[in-house]
């Protein structure tokens, strides 16, 4: 580790340290001089706990973006979400990749001290269209070594399962809790987006959030502004939390309906079915 590493490392470590590094931080981004996009200046604006908890993570899989894909000041905005937010329960990433934002995710579960991170995908570089990213071949037609691999060097194996198939077909697979925090990040196509949201939000717990990543991107903006801003099990809150991170709130009142609950399941997806397109 360098010397500023190390420097930075010992200093946020303490409340105190982390409040200066902050106030420092704060006043070289208002002069313009402050590095953009580099996570740990961009992670001082958390609260201690939150950052204590990369402060762990980071020696293990460093805080470059690595081959993941989400930029870092989404990374860091889903990871604020995932530690801050009050639901109890467990946690569901759709679109995994080689696990980055997985590790983050697990690392927020680490200090909740609760839950476990279920993330979902063919981990064969597939995506909208049936097409996959090119990029998939760097790791021999599969991502899941690599993930594998980044999760166990985070030390986070054992507050993560890998659900291996597409979003929509394993979702019967899930056998963790209700869930807090449901990360809607795999084929944004807008039938993709539906068919996720159609199957997984049936497992939301009440005050559990859904969080859509690449709301920037058309499809994904055009399915949750016609069909989840109008839903009146939802409200958007907290809303667009940074560009192109979209998340809503399941209302106190609903019901969280596991696949274990077959028959009340089977009425929620009956009705999220008369969702048309558009």
């Amino acid at each position: 580790m360098s010397l500023a590493g190390e420097i930075y490392y010992r200093l946020c470590s303490r409340r105190v340290g982390h409040s200066c590094a902050r106030f420092v931080a704060g006043a070289a981004r208002r002069l313009g001089v402050a590095p953009r996009d580099f996570a740990p200046v961009l992670a001082l604006d958390l609260d201690h706990a939150a950052l204590k908890g990369l402060l762990q993570l980071w020696p293990q899989i460093h805080w470059s973006s690595g081959d993941g894909m989400m930029p870092v000041d989404q990374l860091l905005a889903v990871y604020r979400l995932a530690v801050n937010w009050p639901a109890s329960g467990d946690t569901v990433e759709l679109g995994a990749w080689v696990g980055l934002t997985t590790c983050y995710l697990a690392t927020a579960c680490r200090v909740r001290g609760e839950g476990k991170v279920y993330a979902v995908d063919t981990f064969a570089g597939t995506r909208e269209g049936d097409t996959t990213y090119q990029s998939v071949e760097r790791f021999g037609g599969s991502t899941f070594d690599a993930f594998t691999d980044q999760v166990r060097r985070a030390g986070v194996s054992d507050l993560v399962e890998p659900l291996v198939g597409f979003t929509a077909e394993v979702c019967e697979s899930y056998s963790g809790k209700a869930i807090r925090l449901l990360l809607i990040d795999a084929d944004h196509s807008f039938e993709g987006v539906r068919a996720d949201f159609e199957h997984w939000s049936s497992y939301v717990a009440p005050g559990g959030l859904i969080v859509f990543h690449d709301y920037l991107m058309h499809d994904v903006a055009r399915f949750v502004d016609a069909h989840v801003r109008t839903n009146p099990d939802y409200d958007m809150l907290p809303g667009e939390v940074v560009p192109n991170v979209m998340a809503v709130t399941k209302k106190a009142g609903t019901v969280a309906c596991l696949p274990r609950d077959e028959k009340a399941l089977a009425r929620a997806r009956a009705s999220h079915q008369k969702v048309t397109v558009r």
